[in-house]
């Protein structure tokens, strides 16, 4: 037990008390004059008084402290502790009083911190849950097949940390036929990731029940409208014909896809769009088709990629996003290298990582491997003509055509190799398509280079140039040069001898 040993301790009172009333007692004992006996009187009165203060200090200080002290060690709540103060206007009660507000105080901060620190939590424990819900309706990797020859095709999702539902995917409906789609549930909530899981489960069964594109988008408006939530899926959802590059598709509130057309320049595909899934209750939808051919490039988005701002609040659909894909539309770069390219631009736009916003995003190249059209990307050197060549070889032989019916077609483009990498810059590529009619009678080709806007053609220096571009224009039935934002286009059309094909 702990020793006391504050002032006013009991023991010192009763001690002033004891010794005055003694001093009192020897007064009255030693003398008996009168002024002794009211020396006695007055000393047993201040006894008296002593005592009287005493019990009255315990009562109005003394005592409130020593249960301030218990109740705080006790830890007993601050209203307990303002119960306690008898008398405010005292001293102990105005300590006592004090004493409560603080810990009320900290009581209130405490729960403050608490009830920050569960909503955090459960902030957590609802973002976590949303992505997996998001996460689910990503697609599985396609089996090889045949009809997979035909493309190349990747997906992503860039989280933020505002968070959105949004979701890319692809599968087949048939053997010969891949739907693809993007989507988003405009929110960020538990609700809105379920709704978009809902919708695109939807779509999907209706699709692969054998509807129509038009059919599914309009039956699963309705039933989801009838559902009576109150939320709507923004999606665009197509059909690629594997075997013929016909693309068929409706945009339902989704942001306008971009069409890079064989190694040109991406261009808005400015196509009807209509309402998102579920938010109104009669939707008229209709198709849009397009026929993608040899090297052509979709890119689908999400409103989230260019709703993207930078500081002065200009949106990256508005400013940057065309030409960031112009900037990577190279042929050597692949789907999933154009996809991270654009996220890093986009990323780099935006004035700091907590105005970005989450989006999906694909990429589909359409490459059918048939026999008439196909291309390469060789260095822009000399030594690189050994790879044309044989390039150009694998397509006629391809095709049925035998060497003595193209051999001056290839001294032709030998020729135009050659010039182009003269005026290509050190480092540079050339790209050289092939194209071959389906009744092997004539032949296109189309060389692309960076060569400033200059026609390697038009004005040659004197010598071995001079009678290349002589060759050239003799043995070409039709030459055109194009060009381009970072690359320019020599095209030539020329006839194969005889009938060519065997």
């Amino acid at each position: 037990m702990r020793k006391e040993n504050r002032p006013g301790a009991p023991w010192l009172w009763n001690a002033g008390a004891a010794l005055t009333a003694a001093a009192g007692a020897a007064a009255l004992l030693t003398g008996d004059r009168p002024m002794h006996w009211f020396a006695a009187v007055c000393l047993f009165l201040t006894a008296a008084a002593l005592l009287a203060a005493r019990e009255g200090f315990m009562h109005h200080y003394v005592q409130p402290l020593l249960r301030l002290q218990r109740l705080l060690e006790e830890g007993r709540p601050a209203a307990e502790l303002r119960d306690g103060a008898d008398a405010p206007q005292d001293l102990a009660g105005a300590v006592t009083e004090a004493a409560a507000a603080r810990l009320g105080e900290m009581e209130r901060q405490l729960q403050a911190l608490q009830s920050a620190a569960d909503a955090r939590a459960q902030h957590a424990v609802r973002r976590e849950l949303t992505l997996e819900l998001c996460r689910s309706a990503l697609p599985q990797v396609l089996r090889d097949s045949p009809a997979t020859a035909t493309f190349s095709m990747a997906g992503s999702v860039e989280e933020a940390p505002r968070l959105s539902c949004t979701f890319y995917d692809y599968f087949f409906i048939d053997p010969g036929l891949l739907c693809i789609m993007v989507g988003q549930a405009p929110g960020g909530g538990m609700a809105e990731a379920l709704f978009m899981v809902v919708a695109q489960t939807t779509i999907r069964s209706r699709l692969r029940m054998g509807r129509s594109l038009v059919e599914t988008m309009a039956d699963v408006n309705a039933q989801l409208y009838d559902q009576g939530a109150k939320q709507a899926l923004c999606a665009l959802v197509g059909t690629l014909n594997t075997a013929n590059g016909m693309f068929t598709y409706v945009n339902a509130g989704c942001a306008l896809p971009l069409l890079m057309r064989n190694g040109e320049r991406y261009e808005w595909l400015e196509a009807p769009v209509y309402a998102a899934v579920g938010l109104n209750e009669n939707v008229s939808y209709r198709s849009m088709q397009l026929r993608l051919r040899q090297g052509d490039r979709l890119f689908l988005q999400t409103a989230g990629l260019g709703a993207t701002e930078n500081a002065e609040g200009v949106p990256f659909e508005k400013q940057e996003l065309r030409a960031v894909l112009n900037r990577s539309r190279g042929k050597a770069r692949s789907p999933e290298e154009i996809l991270r390219f654009t996220a890093d631009e986009a990323a780099a736009y935006c004035q700091s990582d907590a105005d970005r916003v989450g989006y999906a995003a694909l990429v589909l190249e359409y490459r059918k491997g048939d026999k008439e059209l196909a291309h390469c990307e060789v260095p822009a050197v000399p030594a690189a003509a050994g790879e044309v060549t044989a390039f150009l070889n694998k397509r006629f032989a391809d095709n049925g055509i035998q060497r003595r019916y193209y051999a001056r077609v290839a001294v032709l483009v030998d020729e135009l190799f050659a010039l182009c990498c003269r005026a290509c810059a050190e480092g540079s590529s050339v790209i050289i398509e092939c194209g071959i009619a389906p009744d092997g009678q004539s032949v296109t080709i189309r060389i692309s280079a960076p060569l400033d806007g200059t026609d390697p053609l038009a004005d040659p220096p004197e010598g071995v140039a001079e009678h290349a571009v002589a060759f050239i224009e003799d043995q070409a039935e039709y030459l055109t040069f194009k060009p381009g934002d970072g690359r320019d286009t020599l095209t030539a059309v020329c006839f194969l001898e005889n009938d060519a094909a065997e």
